[in-house]
């Protein structure tokens, strides 16, 4: 589907030689000739973004802005304003009130377009997060905002000393910024973990590639690839802007270094990463909760068993056995009964412990039922998962249980099933064949448990040996 584009202009010919361009890049041009029109069409087709003129014998830019950014559906809608000439104090003028960029006019097409590529990657990105963070909300998992907002960590990377310093002291009036000098490895060393929140990149006319390079890597890497990213060219040559652009920077200074200009590049662009930032971590969060059971911080069910099938279809290609334990506490409903349920949740939080403790780093430990837990061991062959499950069932019930400060250590025992899957040789299994084996895998241990149960608990019982 083509991204749409709004043009804002009372002059046809310019509405005509801006169509015919951005057509031919293969975008869908809608056309207004004032505000009131502007606004309309924007509500009414929702362009991907605004293109306008600014010129000062007709209505002020800023009013046109204003009425964008004040308008709840469009306060997002990136705005591009065309002047008619380079007036640096009227691009600050317009860049404050609000306009995403301001350009030439008349605008040339190579610029434009890559102009209209990083801002529809931006807000792509926003429109994720936004996406992300209603999601978060109805799942539960969003927070309040923070009261406090930290200052922005702004990396300042160019070759030349005198100028990095001349632009520290340029920054240092900026609010809420706290910029520093650095060089390409020092942000992408693990160790130093700089983690600027803007990295603004000098571009030399004599040595484009370097600086291209640097974005690109900027861009790719982990350390780095979140940040936003501001070119400053020492000289205004189209093809660098260009290139800046579609290397990864997100703003790109293209008449050299502006203090006040720099500042305000830097704050939305800080404001971004900080929101998705927050919107990562709550994504994370919201997995984890979403795969671990609340009460002993073991995975649940829901992760276990689909973790056993990639397991299984893992050994398989490997030639490894894998190994289940179906794990019950013995007589738990009269812990419940005689000391309470925060007694008996204790219990199951203590017995956690004691499980991951006993098993190995590789180990899978979950608790999938009230007092029901799961141990899953890959490349575990018959004779040692039974090794393993009776070293566990012992050291269960050696150990003193400390469920309550005035309740005296208590002893548990569990009953253990354990089933054993032992292919034949190396063979790829599919999904749909892994998924299979695991139930029929569940169902032996099982099985195997409810004969420990039925032989009167405290023990283990292996499961008739299977191969794939």
């Amino acid at each position: 589907m083509p991204r749409k584009v709004l043009i804002v202009d009372d002059i046809a010919t310019n509405r005509i030689v801006l169509n015919v361009k951005l057509s031919t890049a293969g975008y869908e041009v809608v056309q207004a000739t004032n505000i009131a029109e502007g606004l309309i069409a924007a509500r009414r087709d929702r362009p991907d973004l605004v293109l306008a003129t600014a010129r000062p014998d007709k209505i002020s830019p800023q009013r046109f802005l204003e009425a964008f950014t004040s308008d709840r559906q469009l306060a997002t809608l990136p705005v591009i304003m065309l002047m008619e000439c380079n007036n640096f104090t009227s691009r600050l003028s317009l860049l404050k009130a609000g306009a995403a960029d301001v350009m030439c006019q008349p605008a040339k097409v190579a610029p434009l377009l890559a102009r209209f590529r990083s801002i529809l990657r931006n807000h792509d990105s926003q429109e994720e997060t936004l996406l992300a963070e209603r999601m978060s909300q109805t799942l539960g998992f969003a927070e309040a905002p923070a009261g406090f907002t930290k200052p922005t960590r702004t990396a300042i990377i160019t070759p030349n000393s005198t100028r990095s310093k001349a632009w520290l002291t340029g920054l240092a009036s900026a609010p809420n910024n706290a910029a520093f000098a650095c060089t390409e490895a020092d942000i992408l060393n693990e160790r130093t973990a700089l983690n600027p929140d803007v990295i603004v990149v000098e571009l030399s006319a004599q040595t484009p590639e370097e600086g291209l390079c640097l974005l690109a890597d900027l861009r790719a890497h982990p350390q780095s690839r979140h940040a936003g990213l501001i070119a400053v060219i020492d000289e205004p040559i189209e093809a660098l802007y260009c290139n800046a652009l579609d290397r990864g920077a997100d703003e790109v200074l293209p008449h050299g270094f502006c203090a006040e200009e720099l500042a305000l590049r830097i704050a939305p662009l800080a404001a971004r990463k900080s929101r998705n930032d927050h919107r990562r971590a709550h994504m994370h969060e919201g997995l984890r909760a979403a795969v671990t059971d609340p009460l002993t911080g073991l995975y649940n069910r829901r992760f276990a068993h689909p973790k056993l099938a990639r397991l299984l279809a893992d050994c398989a290609c490997k030639g490894q056995s894998c190994a289940v334990m179906a794990i019950d506490v013995d007589h738990f409903k009269r812990v419940n009964d005689a000391l309470g349920h925060t007694a008996g949740d204790a219990a199951l939080v203590a017995l956690a412990g004691v499980l991951k403790d006993n098993m190995r780093p590789d180990d899978l430990v979950a608790r999938i039922g009230g007092e029901e837990f799961l141990v899953i061991l890959p490349d575990t062959s018959h004779a040692h998962a039974q090794r393993a499950a009776t070293r566990l069932c012992s050291i269960i019930g050696a150990h003193a249980f400390r469920l309550g400060t005035h309740i005296p250590a208590q002893h548990l025992t569990v009953s253990i099933g354990v089933a054993v899957q032992e292919p034949e040789a190396k063979a790829a299994a599919s999904s749909d064949m892994a998924e299979r084996l695991s139930s029929a895998l569940l169902e032996r241990a099982d099985a195997a448990l409810y004969r420990s149960k039925h032989h009167g608990r405290n023990r283990v019982t292996m499961s008739a040996r299977s191969a794939a």
